[in-house]
């Protein structure tokens, strides 16, 4: 082969070489300016996010007292919370503890709050306390009234209430149901009924529609006539 031929092949290689490590250095700057460009934008998408929400949460939370969480965001235009917890407390005395997995709130109605999963108790002037249960719920802060729904239960040391529905309104100690109900009554009587009322923290109970009374006569006193 001519020399001058194989130095003109070699400076070709030479020079196709550089082009190419040229192109993949290139292609891996325009790689890394994306990937880079991708996370400040999900970082300003979040940190803007994040603001959104507390702007939100100061304007429109203020509706809400005594309510705490451990995080906020918004889906679906609204403000989320996780782990909410809401209490309050009564005139004469009591209160209310109410947490939940989650909470919705709509700028529409800064005052309501949709729950999830909900647990709480809740305490009469006497310190009575009662644990209640539901899948879920709406609570409304100018009223303070809470509305369960989804297996609600309602329990203390002498009684366990089953229900489908109820509206509590913490302030009158009251307790209303339109929807059937059961009473377990510690320790030998059930009583189911088409509906259920509780006044003054449940000193005072109605239940109303087919009212029917079952007591365990096993668990009467030996001697007694069922």
């Amino acid at each position: 082969m001519d020399s001058r031929n194989f130095v003109l092949a070699s400076n070709r290689a030479g020079a196709a070489d550089a082009r190419a490590r040229a192109f993949v250095a290139a292609r891996r700057h325009s790689q890394g300016v994306f990937a880079l460009r991708r996370v400040l934008e999900i970082g300003v998408a979040g940190g803007l996010a994040a603001l959104a929400a507390f702007a939100l949460y100061r304007s429109f939370g203020r509706a809400l007292r005594d309510v705490s969480f451990d995080g906020i965001g918004i889906e679906g235009g609204r403000i989320t919370m996780d782990k909410p917890r809401l209490s309050g407390s009564r005139p004469g005395g009591g209160g209310y503890n109410i947490t939940a997995a989650k909470a919705m709130q709509d700028a529409r109605r800064p005052g309501d709050v949709d729950l999830a999963l909900i647990g709480g108790d809740i305490s009469t002037p006497d310190r009575d306390v009662s644990r209640l249960s539901a899948q879920s719920g709406h609570y409304e802060g100018a009223t303070e009234t809470l509305d369960l729904a989804g297996d609600v239960r309602l329990k203390n040391a002498r009684y366990e209430i089953f229900l489908r529905s109820v509206h509590i309104a913490f302030k009158k100690g009251e307790y209303v149901s339109k929807e059937p109900v059961k009473v377990r009554i510690q320790p030998d009587a059930d009583i189911s009924a088409d509906s259920f009322s509780a006044r003054d923290s449940g000193a005072e109970v109605r239940f109303e529609g087919h009212v029917r009374t079952l007591i365990n006569a096993s668990s009467a006193a030996p001697g007694a006539t069922p």
